[in-house]
């Protein structure tokens, strides 16, 4: 079994303990924090590409520095499906593990955008594109969700990719101040009438965002989309979670589920993805709609 493989069954099962305690026991907090600082360096590099990235991070920077890679399977599925010309839209880029990737597939007749909200995530992946030498990525310094407007983001105090627009009793991060905006009204202003892929990993935000991209998914015929469906962290944004799987399905797409753990890529309906994420567990997806679908 893969390196990343072991990773990602380990976390998958210990998260649900581990993560209570890093966020109410600030003392362990502190120590790991500072552990993970002086063993991960602030530099990796991945297919070629270089990242700087936040050592001091439970979630991307952990997995990258534990396994030489990040979610090589979804992201394999996502580049396979990049061709040069398509507009790639990267929701919740992080420090552009897929956006810069993604920027290459795409080459200089394509284009991608990245969404990210958090001022130290977005310094390392302006930095990322810069270094790589990119220069068809757009970085919109915004949340995404279903309507204009300025929000708070909450922080995570220990995991960078876990920062959220909606969180519950759990938080011990604070929140900074940003501004929120829709797929549909950012793409009506810049002139995007056809997107052909979409990443989306905002932490509960799925609900929102997909509501607020009604008319890009409309418009745009062939369209992937890469979503993390967690149920749990829906519920905090008081969403209803089979609802999002079943609006993909009525706008024309078929779902499958990534499986990180096995690289499966496994067709399945709203509910049976549902029942795979019990507790507080989550899965990604891909939903495709080829030519002829509404």
């Amino acid at each position: 079994m893969g390196g990343h493989r072991f990773f990602n069954r380990l976390r998958n099962g210990m998260a649900p303990v581990i993560r209570p305690v890093l966020e109410g026991v600030a003392p362990v907090r502190g120590l790991g924090l500072w552990l993970l600082s002086r063993r991960h360096p602030s530099e990796v590099e991945l297919d070629g590409q270089v990242f700087r990235v936040d050592p001091r991070d439970f979630g991307v920077t952990l997995e990258l520095h534990s396994t030489g890679t990040y979610e090589p399977f979804a992201r394999g599925i996502c580049l396979e499906r990049l061709k040069p010309g398509m507009v790639f839209l990267d929701i919740g880029s992080h420090v552009g593990l897929y956006a810069l990737p993604a920027a290459r597939a795409v080459g200089p007749t394509g284009r991608v955008v990245a969404f990210e909200p958090h001022p130290g995530n977005r310094a390392l992946l302006q930095e990322n594109v810069q270094r790589n030498g990119l220069d068809n990525v757009t970085i919109v310094p915004a949340a995404v969700s279903d309507q204009a407007g300025n929000m708070e983001l909450q922080v995570s105090p220990f995991n960078t990719g876990d920062h959220r627009l909606y969180r519950g009793r759990g938080n011990r991060g604070g929140g900074v101040p940003t501004p929120v905006v829709s797929i549909d009204e950012w793409c009506r202003a810049e002139g995007i009438e056809q997107v052909d892929m979409v990443k989306i990993d905002v932490q509960g935000a799925e609900a929102k965002v997909l509501e607020g991209m009604r008319g890009v998914i409309a418009s745009s015929g062939d369209m992937s989309i890469i979503l993390e469906y967690s149920p749990w962290m829906l519920r905090e944004a008081e969403a209803t979670p089979i609802d999002v799987l079943d609006q993909l399905v009525e706008a024309g797409f078929s779902l499958a589920t990534l499986d990180e753990a096995e690289a499966v890529l496994e067709s399945a309906s709203a509910q049976e993805i549902d029942r795979a994420c019990p507790g507080r567990s989550y899965v990604n997806i891909l939903a495709t709609r080829e030519s002829g679908a509404p």
